[in-house]
């Protein structure tokens, strides 16, 4: 039977988790403490997304216990989430998950980012889009095994969504903003080729070829001195020659 929701009171903002650059609960706009095993419940079910099976979530957040002190665990990381606010998790007897209402970051910048690689948003959400939200890790700090491939996946995306929002501004003549945000790219992964490349083809497309030559050269330094790489032909073919 599934564990009765209790609401804020209406008008009040749903409960919202954060997953990018630090783990964070809010309830009726207010950060609440959690216990750490609380935290990690949460964590899980915001990042996967998915009802999960009770047994499931134990195993993947106590994957060294008995399987009876797992699910002791999960009732008890469960129990403590319900006193934050009762109607955050959604439990039946053998699944559990995150209610409809809860609000999480990283679906909203998932969805963001796919669509900014699919070339499916307005002119306005492009120019009004900051690159520092992309640029967040997927909780960073937390040391789990089941959140390295979804890490991994986030970052391959952000880097990708980075580099478009790039390029979109640099056609609509937002030089400055695509700068920064192929910069952004760059911090993610420093070695990207194609980073880089949205970096120096903001440059040009500026006017500003000493910058974009001068980009050009450091970059083939640093991957020469950490790979033993020289840069594509196609990137040295965005300097010009003459």
């Amino acid at each position: 039977m599934t564990t009765s929701i209790v609401y804020a009171p209406t008008g009040a903002a749903p409960p919202s988790i954060r997953l990018l650059g630090a783990f964070a609960v809010r309830v009726n706009n207010r950060s609440v403490a959690l216990p750490s095993n609380g935290q990690r419940v949460l964590g899980f079910l915001a990042v996967t997304g998915l009802e999960q099976r009770r047994d499931t979530v134990a195993t993947h957040l106590w994957p060294a216990a008995a399987p009876e002190r797992a699910m002791s665990n999960l009732r008890t990381a469960l129990w403590r989430v319900r006193r934050v606010h009762p109607g955050i998790v959604r439990a039946c007897r053998d699944s559990v998950r995150l209610d409809d209402a809860v609000e999480v970051d990283y679906d909203q910048m998932s969805t963001q980012a796919r669509q900014l690689i699919a070339d499916d948003v307005r002119h306005d959400v492009v120019t009004a889009l900051e690159p520092d939200r992309l640029e967040a890790d997927l909780l960073p700090g937390w040391d789990e095994e089941w959140l390295l491939i979804e890490r991994e996946r986030y970052r391959q995306l952000r880097i990708h969504a980075l580099e478009t929002l790039s390029a979109l501004l640099t056609a609509r003549g937002l030089f400055a903003r695509a700068i920064d945000v192929a910069c952004a790219a760059i911090r993610v992964e420093p070695l990207h080729e194609t980073a880089h490349a949205a970096l120096i083809s903001a440059h040009m497309a500026e006017g500003n070829r000493t910058e974009a030559i001068r980009h050009f050269h450091t970059y083939t330094r640093q991957l020469a001195a950490e790979t033993g790489l020289s840069p594509s032909t196609h990137l040295a073919g965005l300097i010009p020659r003459d």
